[in-house]
């Protein structure tokens, strides 16, 4: 009986040490993933120093002019093809990835409204075709003329969900539009660098 008894106390021993590594590893794999886990600012900071690390992956960015030089944005370099680029539209693609930023320019007699009335026209718009618009976040980035208004939204495709950021800014009978946009499954990713590249554009 007692070796029986102290087969079962050095198994206890044993479950008990094995539970108090596992728990240990639970412990260390949580840490390491709120290293890894990055701030917005933390994304400006780094897109303004050119070279920004996130989700494991590296991207070096620049700051572009678009439209004539009216608009200034940071771009990830060697990234995009360039399908269009004059002073009234900007179209930007990686195909490979699914992320894109285009951009429409109306210089002169832009209709005056506001972002919430050019939201409910975009929701119509989506009805119209079945589509139901739901608005995830709103707000604006910018300071004096670089001031936009943004809200992001998601849309279905063949390749899965679609999150979209559309900015929206009318100033002095001038109209500009953009949208940068990622697949859902690469948020982790993109959101932040999505934000980040609005928060610096300069509009002039």
């Amino acid at each position: 009986m007692d070796n029986i008894d102290e087969k079962i106390a050095k198994l206890k021993m044993q479950q008990r040490l094995e539970k108090e590594e596992m728990n240990k590893v639970t412990e260390e794999n949580s840490v390491d993933s709120k290293k890894e886990e990055i701030t917005l600012e933390e994304v400006i900071e780094q897109m303004k120093a050119g070279f920004v690390n996130i989700n494991n992956t590296e991207f070096r960015f620049a700051k572009k002019e678009y439209l004539k030089g009216k608009l200034q944005i940071p771009i990830p370099l060697a990234y995009f093809e360039e399908k269009a680029n004059t002073d009234k539209n900007v179209t930007l693609i990686n195909d490979n990835n699914g992320v894109s930023f285009t951009l429409a320019y109306v210089d002169k007699g832009a209709q005056k409204q506001s972002f919430a009335s050019f939201k409910k026209g975009m929701e119509k718009n989506f009805k119209d075709i079945g589509l139901f618009l739901e608005w995830i976040e709103e707000g604006e980035a910018g300071e004096g003329t670089s001031k936009v208004s943004y809200g992001t939204y998601m849309t279905p495709t063949g390749k899965g969900q679609l999150y979209n950021l559309i900015f929206y800014r009318e100033f002095k009978g001038t109209l500009m539009i953009g949208n940068y946009n990622c697949f859902e499954k690469d948020l982790k990713t993109w959101e932040l660098l999505i934000k980040a590249s609005i928060m610096l554009m300069k509009i002039k």
